[in-house]
């Protein structure tokens, strides 16, 4: 088993390993949002110690001194009480990024104060001649995994208060605890290096929910300034194409128009509103389909690709006569707000008209 748990630990990356390739500005929101993790937690830490603290005491009431018992849980009570003032001066002051450094330091300290309260525990109970009682081991394993559990985004914090808690109780075992003693501290040992190796892989967990959060935040970041900047060219072309006398048609990629400029109305006698849905064959010439299409798939070659049309005859719903256009088709399927080919262009002259069999 601890050879098992001697190779899981070897297996656990370093915290150099875990950290590189971080930027600078990666590593410091790792620092300050485990710190904050730490804050958020040490009310739950508190609450444990005081309440084990109470429990403690009425279980033991009878079996150990009671004005060393009332000395030990009126250590643990003070110190509970300091606790929550700094956790309520840091709460008030804000949470910025300094502010929740300097709590993970004033943590680790109050973390391994408690430890070592919690530790002597050890060393009363073998003078109360109780080191068989059930209870202390119980209590003990119980305070080490709160630790975890209010403190787990920072090894350190767990370290802090499982060596004082634990060593005692395993050296009083080894030399007060007779012939099992030995076997006894061994297990006290092994679950405390046990309990070390839960913080190191829960940081390494919290460390990668950080970053995943991180990176998530950046790129939603810059999605949401693309979809913006997007909005904003949206807008752009729609005013530039709603002032021009230019026919202005886009074409999804199925070939119905998605939209139609004001210009249309005058142009091909159709609102802009009735010209949205309408299809390629219910728009263009039939004789001047292929070619129309022709120049589409040219286009597609490449994103804003320009195509010229000479000519293209096109009529709005419900019109039975083609009106002579010439322009360009523009390949804009990746642009967002746009997504399709831009048709755009005016009325041939009178005299070219003459020669376009649609316009005959």
């Amino acid at each position: 088993m601890i050879a098992k748990l001697q190779t899981a630990i070897s297996n656990v990356p370093s915290r150099k390993a875990r950290l590189k390739g971080l930027t600078r500005v990666e590593s410091v929101k790792l620092r300050v949002e485990r710190a904050a993790l730490l804050f958020r937690g040490a009310p739950i830490a508190i609450t444990i110690s005081a309440v084990n603290a109470g429990i403690t005491t009425a279980v033991m009431w009878s079996d150990i001194s009671r004005n060393i018992l009332l000395g030990w849980a009126g250590a643990i009570l003070v110190l509970s009480l300091l606790r929550g003032a700094l956790w309520l001066r840091f709460r008030f002051d804000g949470t910025s990024g300094r502010n929740m450094s300097r709590f993970a330091t004033y943590h680790l300290l109050f973390m391994a104060l408690n430890g070592a309260l919690w530790g002597s525990l050890g060393p009363i109970f073998a003078v109360h001649g109780l080191l068989g009682h059930a209870f202390l081991p119980f209590v003990m394993a119980g305070m080490a995994v709160a630790a975890i559990v209010s403190a787990g985004a920072s090894w350190r914090a767990v370290v802090a208060f499982n060596v004082p808690a634990l060593a005692p109780l395993a050296a009083v075992y080894a030399i007060a605890a007779g012939a099992d003693g030995f076997a006894t501290a061994s297990i006290v040992v092994l679950y405390g290096v046990a309990t070390v190796y839960l913080a190191l892989t829960m940081q390494r967990v919290v460390d990668r929910s950080i970053l995943l959060h991180t990176k998530n935040t950046t790129l939603f970041s810059a999605l949401q300034r693309q979809v913006d900047e997007a909005h904003e060219a949206e807008q752009r072309f729609r005013g530039l194409v709603e002032c021009s006398q230019d026919v202005t048609l886009i074409f999804s990629p199925s070939g119905r128009i998605t939209y139609a400029s004001p210009s249309v109305e005058s142009a091909l006698g159709a609102a802009p509103e009735d010209m949205i849905g309408l299809t390629t064959k219910e728009v263009v010439h039939p004789d001047d389909i292929p070619q129309f299409r022709a120049v589409g798939e040219k286009s597609l070659s490449q994103l804003g690709e320009v195509m010229t049309l000479d000519h293209v005859c096109m009529k709005g719903r419900g019109l039975t006569e083609h009106v002579a256009l010439s322009g360009r088709l523009t390949n804009m399927l990746y642009v967002p707000g746009i997504d399709g080919f831009v048709f755009s262009g005016g009325l041939l002259d009178a005299g070219k008209r003459a020669h376009i069999h649609a316009a005959e």
